[in-house]
C-alpha cells in the first residue's frame, strides 16, 4: 500500500463519515475541528465503534484498546493526526 499523506488520511476519515456511517452530511460541510461527538457531527458510541473498525479496515491498522479515548475522536484531525502517525510505523516497519 502507498505511503498516504495526512491530507489523505483525513479524507478517508471524511469519507468513511459520509459514506459508511450515515452522518447526514456532505463531505464539503465537515469542519475538521468540529466534535465528532453529539455536539458536533453526531455520532454516539455506536457510531464511534462502527468507525473504529471502518477505520481498521480501510487503512489496515488496528486501535489498540489503551489507544482509545473520547480525546482521540475529538474532531478529524486529532483523529487524522493519530491515523497517520499509525501508518508511518506500519510503514517504518516493513
Amino acid at each position: 500500500m502507498k505511503e498516504l499523506s495526512y491530507e489523505e488520511v483525513k479524507s478517508g476519515i471524511k469519507d468513511i463519515i459520509v459514506h459508511d456511517l450515515d452522518a447526514n452530511i456532505k463531505i464539503e460541510d465537515i469542519d475538521e475541528e468540529a466534535s465528532l461527538y453529539d455536539d458536533g457531527l453526531g455520532l454516539d458510541s455506536i457510531s464511534i465503534i462502527n468507525f473504529i473498525v471502518l477505520i481498521e479496515k480501510k487503512f489496515g491498522i488496528g486501535f489498540e484498546e489503551n489507544e482509545i479515548s473520547s480525546k482521540l475522536f475529538s474532531n478529524i484531525n486529532t483523529l487524522g493526526e493519530f491515523v497517520h502517525a499509525k501508518l508511518q510505523l506500519q510503514g517504518a516497519a516493513r
